[in-house]
């Protein structure tokens, strides 16, 4: 009797042990299935984030480099300065003066280079040195009357074929001129840190009024994971409206910029990096952004390049 039972407890206990590695190769199943999943669910999610930059990317830069030239049929020479400073204005060695024209300088509504060169606006002092830059001036929305004014807006008041930059309380306005919203914008990369870890980050600086009636430049973050900014331009020397020479915005020089009507097309290209770290992930690949070449470090960071080109009105 005593041997009956010492073999059946021999045989449960093989039993337990086969149950337990069996147990065990399910879990270690199951575990290595929960890895794949979740290193799948970390890329969708990263490919799912720079798709979605992307889109506002493409929006935000078609829709300003479309208004970039729209100043309801003024001509530059026909705009007055206002008679107050711009605190933080960005102004460049040459070729341009900044948020307003002066008499002694050139003023570019439309202006791009590479950070670091001669002609990088005195503001941009924490940019990106590898990335262009662009600076955008129009006039933008429909005209306003008088008593629609937004104290913190800059306008162009425009009477008959003259136009002044004005606020809202400055005085001599006049009820029966319209008030278009004036924009001035420069759009940048720069490094800053979220959870403890540096990412690259779309910049604006932009034209506003405060809250002390004082014109002043401010700074904010656009859009997180833009590493890259390249812009190439397109000149129309036979003004046939197309353009026959693309130069990267590095290239152009001041000759060119005092003809900036020649300037007829904008192609850019913009190189998007993940927020987070992949492990397991080297990224080593070349991007070619028009005539300029990106070689990855290395890194652990998907990327996803763009471009489109917007025609100038």
């Amino acid at each position: 009797m005593s041997r009956y039972f010492s073999q059946q407890q021999g045989f449960l206990l093989v039993q337990q042990m086969v149950v337990l590695l069996l147990s065990a190769l399910l879990l270690l199943m199951f575990s290595s299935a929960l890895v794949i999943q979740w290193q799948a669910f970390r890329q969708h999610s990263q490919l799912t984030l720079l798709q979605q930059t992307s889109v506002q990317l493409h929006a935000l830069l078609q829709r300003e480099l479309s208004n970039s030239k729209f100043w309801a049929g003024l001509q530059h020479t026909q705009l007055l300065p206002p008679a107050v400073p711009v605190s933080g204005d960005c102004p460049s060695a040459a070729p341009d003066s900044g948020s307003f024209p002066t008499n002694s300088r050139q003023w570019l509504p439309f202006f791009a280079g590479t950070v670091g060169s001669a002609f990088t606006p005195f503001c941009l002092t924490n940019a990106s040195k590898q990335s262009d830059f662009i600076q955008l001036k129009h006039l933008a929305g429909d005209p306003l009357v008088l008593a629609d004014l937004r104290n913190n807006r800059v306008y162009l008041q425009q009477t008959g074929w003259q136009g002044r930059f004005v606020s809202s309380n400055d005085a001599g306005l006049d009820a029966q001129a319209w008030y278009w919203p004036y924009v001035h914008e420069l759009y940048y990369v720069a490094g800053q840190t979220l959870a403890g870890t540096g990412i690259p980050v779309l910049m604006r600086k932009r034209l506003i009024r405060n809250a002390q009636g004082n014109f002043v430049v401010d700074t904010h973050a656009v859009l997180d994971g833009v590493e890259l900014l390249v812009f190439e331009l397109g000149l129309d020397a036979d003004g046939d409206g197309y353009a026959e020479q693309f130069l990267p915005a590095a290239q152009m020089t001041a000759a060119h910029w005092r003809q900036p009507r020649l300037i007829s097309q904008v192609r850019y290209f913009v190189l998007l990096r993940a927020l987070q770290a992949e492990p397991g992930y080297r990224n080593q690949q070349q991007y070619q952004l028009g005539q300029r070449r990106f070689q990855a470090p290395g890194d652990p960071y998907r990327r996803l390049l763009i471009s489109s080109s917007v025609s100038l009105p």
